[in-house]
């Protein structure tokens, strides 16, 4: 079939198209830079042919992109936490997310897959969430635009479109063209300083969420949700498992919740005063000290699927980010050597 993907040369997106030429689908992407996406698709050896310039925000662009197609996978994100962002953030979004999703219905198409994010249904008064959990309450612009996002398409569900929605949580794995924010924390933890605290964080390979994007797209159509939760790690055996891969013994610096949400709150502010986009932030320390753990249970069971390996998939993203310059190859001790 032919698949319209949005977000394209993102991390998710960039996989996903590999993973659709692979199991022998064409690919149309729409992009705001066709030289970007060249340089990236030749880092995976693939040429994209069948492309539209263009923007999810604007209506004849996304019109255009998906004459033609089958399917849909829309993975386009702006991820900004500061409230200068905010407007082009929902803009982009929630704008661009009605509009490739409405088209797409418009068009009658009937293969449609919403990457959404954890962000969207993250609650730290509950233990454990899921595919059902209800739709969070975030506190920055992409928080709140996911959110806003989630409760459009499950009203499109509701009335029966064939949407399938997946959550991904901390995606991780080899070339990310952007440096997401997990990638990040291992700059810091291999880098500068383990941060231990309450709870801990899920990872999953970006290239599961891409063979599960093609999985529903291969399945009878209908609106469906799927949380992608890879696998959890309290951060103590985060840090355990680092130093073991990488033969070193990282500092660890343990630190109280409240004293964590100073540090967010202090980060804020800098950013407030400088300008600058900071990644601790009090909601992200809310992720980290009061992390809902995210079950795989239903992607497993109803699509049979099976997750990489865990320490594997951060083997192979620590490799890359040191031969990529995102981290020095003192920094991941003995996989240097690989």
């Amino acid at each position: 079939m032919r698949v319209m993907v949005t977000g394209g040369t993102g991390f998710i997106g960039s996989h996903t198209v590999v993973a659709l030429l692979k199991a022998g689908h064409q690919v149309r992407l729409l992009v705001r830079s066709e030289e970007k996406m060249r340089k990236l698709f030749a880092i995976h050896d693939v040429e994209i042919e069948d492309y539209i310039v263009g923007d999810v925000t604007d209506k004849t662009s996304v019109s255009e992109a998906l004459k033609g197609c089958d399917a849909v996978i829309h993975t386009a994100a702006m991820v900004a936490t500061q409230k200068k962002y905010a407007e082009l953030v929902h803009r982009t979004n929630v704008g661009g997310t009605k509009l490739v999703i409405g088209q797409a219905l418009e068009q009658g198409i009937k293969q449609i897959v919403h990457v959404s994010s954890i962000t969207a249904i993250f609650d730290p008064e509950l233990s454990q969430v899921d595919e059902n959990t209800e739709p969070g309450k975030a506190s920055n612009a992409y928080g709140q635009s996911k959110v806003e996002c989630e409760h459009y398409v499950r009203k499109l569900q509701a009335q029966g479109a064939p949407i399938a929605i997946t959550y991904p949580t901390g995606v991780i794995g080899p070339n990310d063209p952007g440096l997401t924010e997990p990638l990040q924390a291992f700059q810091i933890f291999l880098g500068k300083l383990a941060v231990v605290t309450t709870t801990g964080i899920q990872f999953v390979d970006v290239r599961d969420c891409a063979d599960v994007n093609v999985a529903l797209l291969e399945r009878e159509p209908g609106p469906s949700r799927y949380a992608l939760g890879g696998h959890y790690y309290l951060w103590g055996e985060l840090t355990d498992l680092l130093d073991d891969l990488t033969g070193r013994k990282l500092f660890r610096l343990k630190l109280a919740p409240k004293v964590m949400y100073l540090a967010g709150t202090i980060s804020e502010m800098y950013g407030r005063i400088t300008g600058q986009e900071v990644t601790t932030t009090r909601e992200a320390v809310t992720y980290a000290t009061k992390w809902s753990v995210v079950s795989n249970t239903k992607v497993e069971q109803e699509l049979g699927f099976k997750f990489r390996d865990g320490r594997q998939t951060i083997e192979e993203t620590l490799i890359w980010m040191a031969q990529n310059g995102h981290l020095q190859m003192k920094h991941i001790g003995r996989l240097a050597n690989q």
